[in-house]
C-alpha cells in the first residue's frame, strides 16, 4: 500500500504541478489545511517560491510553523521542502 502524500498549499508555489506529479506517481493527495493535518501527515510535500521570508509570515499566520517544527523533530516521516532554501 502506497502511503498518502498531504500537500502544503500556502498559497504560493506551482501547487497544481506538484499534485499532478504526486499523482502520477501513484499516490493518493490530502490537501493540509490545519496544523491538526501537519502532525497527522504519513508524508508531507511543502512547495514554495524561494521567498523564505514571505513563506515564514505565512506560516505563523496559519499556525502552521509550530507543527511543522514538532513533525520535522519526529523525524521518521518523509518530508520534501521544494525552493525556500531550507
Amino acid at each position: 500500500k502506497k502511503m498518502k502524500v498531504s500537500l502544503l498549499d500556502y498559497g504560493a508555489g506551482n501547487v497544481r504541478s506538484v499534485r499532478n506529479a504526486i499523482l502520477a506517481a501513484g499516490y493518493t493527495v490530502d490537501d493540509i489545511s490545519s496544523p491538526e493535518e501537519i502532525l497527522n501527515s504519513e508524508c508531507i510535500i511543502f512547495p514554495g517560491v524561494g521567498s523564505y521570508g514571505s513563506a515564514m509570515t505565512v506560516l505563523k499566520e496559519r499556525g502552521y510553523d509550530e507543527a511543522l517544527r514538532t513533525y520535522l523533530k519526529d523525524c521518521d516521516r518523509p518530508f520534501l521542502g521544494i525552493c525556500l532554501g531550507m
